[in-house]
C-alpha cells in the first residue's frame, strides 16, 4: 500500500509544485488516487487555493514594488555622491578646464540637483508608502493560507489508511519536498549574493585607497591634482552601494535562515518511513503528528521574515543618511543661485 501510494502521488517537480492548483491536481490524480481527487474538488480546498493565489499575487507585486523602488533610490544616492565628488574635482581644475570650467561645474550641479530630487522622491515612496510592511504582511498571509490549505486536505480525507496515506504523500510532495527545494535554492542564491557584495565592496575600497594615494603623489608634483582624490570618493560610494543592496536584501541573514529551515525539514524527513508504516497500520493522527514540527518550522521562518522588516528599515535609514551627506554641495549651490 505504501509503495502504491508513493507511486500514485509521484516525485516532486521543483519547477511546478510550488503552485497550489487543486483542480489541476484533481485531474492529475483522477485515475491513480480517486479519493484524493474527490477531496481536491471540494469547496474548501478550492477556496483556500484561490485565496492563496490572490495573496501570493499581491505579495509578489508588493515585493517587486519595494525592491524596484529601493534599487532606484540607492542608485540615485550613489549618483548624488559621485556627482558631488565630480563637482569637487571640476572646481579644483578650473584653470586646466579654462573657459569650459564654469559650464562643467554648472552641468554637474544641475545633474546633482536632479539626482537629489529623484533619490528623495523614491526614498519617500519607500518610507511614506510603508512598502516594506505591505510586502512582508502580504507574504505572511499567503504562507499562512498555504499551510491552512494542506491542513484542509488532511482533514478532508477519510480515516482509511489508504486515504490517509494519499493525504500524507500529497503534502509530502507539494509542501515538504517543495519547501526543502525552495530553502536550498534561496539559501544558495542569498549566500552567493552576499559573497559577491563583499568582494565588490572590497575591490572598490582598494580602488578608493589607491586613488587617494595617487592623488597624494600627484599633489606633490602639482597641487591642483590633489582633487583626483575625488575619484576615491566615487569608489567608496560604490563600495557602500554594493553593501547597501545586500543589506536591503538581507542576503547574509536570509542565507542563514533558509539553510537552518532546510536542515530542520531534512531532519524531520528522516522519520518519513516510520510514519508511513504507522499510517498504513491504521494509527490515527499519525499524518498530522508527522507534519506538526514541519508546520512549526515554517511558521517560525515566517516570523523571522516579518522580523527582518526592521532590518530593512534600518538599511533604508542608512540610505537616507548617505543622501543627506551627499546632497550638501548641491544644497549650497541652490542657495547661492537663489541669492544671486
Amino acid at each position: 500500500m505504501i509503495r502504491a501510494t508513493r507511486k500514485a502521488i509521484g516525485k516532486n517537480d521543483p519547477s511546478e509544485d510550488w503552485k497550489i492548483v487543486p483542480t489541476e491536481h484533481a485531474e492529475m490524480y483522477e485515475d491513480t488516487a480517486p479519493p484524493l481527487a474527490e477531496v481536491l474538488r471540494g469547496a474548501r480546498p478550492g477556496g483556500l487555493a484561490k485565496m492563496y493565489e490572490d495573496l501570493n499575487d499581491r505579495a509578489v507585486k508588493a515585493r517587486n514594488n519595494f525592491k524596484s523602488t529601493v534599487v532606484r533610490a540607492d542608485a540615485a544616492v550613489f549618483s548624488t555622491a559621485s556627482l558631488a565628488a565630480l563637482l569637487l574635482i571640476a572646481g579644483g581644475l578650473q584653470e586646466l578646464l579654462a573657459g569650459a570650467g564654469p559650464w562643467v561645474v554648472k552641468i554637474i550641479g544641475i545633474l546633482g540637483v536632479v539626482s537629489v530630487g529623484l533619490a528623495t522622491m523614491w526614498l519617500n515612496q519607500v518610507s511614506g508608502g510603508d512598502l516594506i510592511k505591505k510586502w512582508v504582511n502580504e507574504r505572511a498571509k499567503a504562507e499562512g493560507k498555504r499551510l491552512t490549505y494542506f491542513k484542509a486536505i488532511m482533514d478532508g480525507v477519510s480515516d482509511e489508511p489508504s486515504d490517509q496515506l494519499l493525504a500524507f504523500e500529497y503534502t509530502r510532495r507539494f509542501l515538504l519536498d517543495n519547501q526543502i527545494d525552495y530553502f536550498r535554492e534561496r539559501g544558495i542564491e542569498h549566500g552567493d549574493a552576499a559573497d559577491i557584495a563583499l568582494k565588490t565592496s572590497t575591490r572598490a575600497v582598494f580602488l578608493a585607497s589607491t586613488f587617494t594615494a595617487v592623488a597624494g603623489f600627484l599633489a606633490w608634483l602639482e597641487p591642483q591634482l590633489a582633487v583626483i582624490a575625488g575619484l576615491g570618493v566615487i569608489a567608496s560610494a560604490y563600495a557602500t552601494l554594493a553593501v547597501s543592496r545586500s543589506l536591503v536584501n538581507l542576503d547574509r541573514k536570509n542565507a542563514d535562515r533558509y539553510r537552518t529551515a532546510e536542515d530542520q525539514l531534512k531532519e524531520r524527513k528522516l522519520d518519513i518511513d516510520t510514519f508511513r508504516e504507522k499510517i498504513a497500520s491504521g494509527e490515527k493522527g499519525a499524518v498530522k503528528k508527522f507534519f506538526e514540527p514541519i508546520f512549526v518550522t515554517l511558521v517560525a521562518d515566517h516570523k523571522e521574515f516579518l522580523a527582518g522588516a526592521e532590518l530593512n528599515e534600518s538599511a533604508i535609514g542608512n540610505m537616507e543618511e548617505r543622501l543627506r551627506a551627499a546632497r550638501k554641495p548641491f544644497d549650497s549651490d541652490q542657495s547661492q543661485d537663489s541669492g544671486k
